[in-house]
Order: C-alpha cells, then structure tokens, then sequence
C-alpha cells in the first residue's frame, strides 16, 4: 500500500470529535485533535512504532546509560511511560534535543 494511502488511512481513523457521557446526560461533540483511539486494534502500533524510533535516534546512539555491574541500562520503558537512565543531568538534556534537532518538536 503506498504511503499515501497509509496516512490517509490513519487520518481517517483519527478524525474524530467526541462527547462525554456522565450522569445520563451528554456535552455537546468536540473535535480531539491528540491522542490514540482507546480499544481500537492499530493503537498500540500507532503508539509503540514511533516511540521505538524516538527511544533509537535518543538512546542508542550512546548517549545515555547507566552501569549496575557490567550491565549498561540506558532506559526503563512499560507501555507508555519511559524513562531515560544517565549518570549525568546534562547528558539527558542533550539527548532530549536530538528530536528538536531532527524537526519532531
């Protein structure tokens, strides 16, 4: 499938406007312009694959980590949270501009 088609795909999927429901009633529909669908099959995907690149491009170029042992850890993921390890404050602050420096943020 081209890549095109891909993205009009998600932006499809993404497209959204919602409401809350509370106490029987409902606010009016909003559009979300963030976020991940909750409950839909392609979400972990749509999360998990651009974080793994980020984490890539931040950690493993070498910059961070930390030694326990002969062990080096360079970061702490679970789901949606994720840590960055370095034995320096500065050294994590550098790492944190390589997505600014690639046009991420």
């Amino acid at each position: 499938m081209p890549t095109h088609q891909i993205v009009a795909l998600f932006k499809a999927l993404y497209t959204l406007v919602s409401c809350v429901h509370a106490d029987g009633s409902e606010s009016e529909w909003f559009p979300v312009f963030s976020g991940v669908r909750q409950g839909c099959v392609v979400t972990p995907d749509a999360f998990l694959v651009p974080m793994d690149w980020l984490l890539e491009h931040m950690v493993h170029r070498g910059l961070v980590g930390t030694s326990v042992g002969k062990e080096i850890f360079t970061d702490l993921d679970f789901a949606d949270d994720v840590a960055l390890l370095a034995e320096m404050l500065s050294v994590v602050v550098l790492a944190l501009q390589i997505p600014r420096a690639i046009s991420l943020w």
